[in-house]
């Protein structure tokens, strides 16, 4: 795609042509893609304008409006300059699918955008445009993190970080109005990491607030799932794989009888906040526990040192927010539903799907969380 390795601006022209070549280079050669105008009255709704022909010569529209960025909570707005368009020049028996082309596109802001029905492309590679008649699905992609960035803007872009940690897990942990100095106390962090976070989660469409700039509601699901994008169980924590030789049953009595400090996490922490009434998703193979020091933990628990074949997972945690909210179930510690999810979401083998099924049942508890 594009090759930039400075703050280089991306014309709209030249993400035009390089959504036309893209698209060219992935479309089958029984199609045909044409380049129109979109008319002198309509040319501030929509940058361009391509119709595709499918092999039975059926015709769809797609209409580009370009971004010098787009950002998750935009995303309405930016459609709505398509729809004027299309109001103005209302097709007959013929699908329009709008596409928005900008250099960067987040996950969250594409999303959005297929959450509208809407296509994309960004300068990364991530492309994807879907129509019904003639039927077309592609879905290209390209870059999870922007590689461009805008000379002076010194905004929060990542939730890297234990300041980042303790006001994301403050807020999926907790609902209600809070202003940014409350959220900070409830977070143990700075009054001022606590507005960058917050103006961060807003721009990303996840946190709505009044206009007294205090959070009044939020999207934990969405949220979770952000983080994730910053955060990973096995990347932002030191692990030590390790063996239990007499297998993870006597792994957990030890634990139930245990003065070692200790959380666990992913699915072992998932099984105790699921109903009686629902079996897990996948057996308990590899519990994973956050400890202070994983060599103490190892001596203690007579556990060993696994490159290969390791049935356990110790986890020094990057910061004691992972132990915020943890809750003892028959003689054993767990973390958070919050932390749980999360470090399935970024967790081995089917911890993703696990992640879901525990979201599943949030989402029954809290409303905030099936959003």
């Amino acid at each position: 795609m594009f090759h930039v390795t400075r703050n280089d601006a991306i014309s709209g022209t030249a993400l035009t042509a390089a959504f036309e070549v893209q698209l060219r280079a992935v479309l089958p050669p029984s199609w045909r893609l044409t380049r129109r105008r979109p008319g002198p009255r309509a040319s501030a709704d929509v940058d361009a304008v391509f119709e595709l022909t499918g092999p039975d010569r059926t015709r769809a529209r797609l209409l580009v409006e370009v971004k010098r960025s787009v950002e998750p909570r935009n995303v309405g707005a930016v459609l709505t300059q398509v729809e004027t368009f299309r109001r103005r020049r209302p097709a007959r028996s013929i699908q329009e699918l709008a596409v928005v082309a900008a250099p960067f596109l987040s996950p969250l802001a594409r999303e959005r955008l297929g959450q509208a029905g809407a296509g994309w492309f960004d300068a990364t590679g991530n492309l994807r445009v879907q129509l019904d008649r003639p039927s077309l699905f592609i879905d290209r992609t390209g870059a999870a993190r922007s590689p461009f960035t805008e000379p002076g803007d010194r905004r929060l872009q990542s939730l890297r970080g234990s300041a980042a940690a303790r006001v994301v897990r403050a807020l999926l942990d907790d609902s209600g109005r809070r202003g940014v100095r409350t959220l900070a106390t409830e977070a143990a962090v700075g009054a001022a990491s606590s507005s960058r976070v917050l103006d961060l989660l807003a721009r990303d469409d996840l946190v709505e607030r009044d206009n007294r700039s205090a959070v009044v509601s939020v999207r934990k699901r969405s949220l979770a799932r952000r983080w994730a994008q910053d955060y990973g169980l096995t990347t932002t924590n030191d692990v030590v794989p390790a063996l239990v030789p007499r297998g993870v049953d006597h792994l957990l009595k030890r634990l139930a009888g245990s003065r070692q400090p200790y959380a666990l996490t992913g699915s072992a922490a998932a099984r105790t906040y699921l109903p009686p009434e629902i079996t897990a998703v996948a057996p308990l193979t590899l519990p994973v526990l956050y400890v202070p020091d994983a060599v103490d933990v190892l001596d203690a628990l007579e556990l060993r040192r696994a490159d290969s074949g390791a049935n356990v997972m110790l986890v020094e945690p990057f910061d004691e927010v992972v132990y915020r909210g943890a809750t003892s179930t028959g003689g054993l510690h767990f973390v958070a539903p919050s932390q749980a999810v999360v470090d399935l979401l970024t967790g081995p083998g089917r911890s993703a799907e696990e992640a879901g099924q525990l979201l599943e049942i949030l989402g029954r508890k809290d409303e905030e969380w099936t959003r």
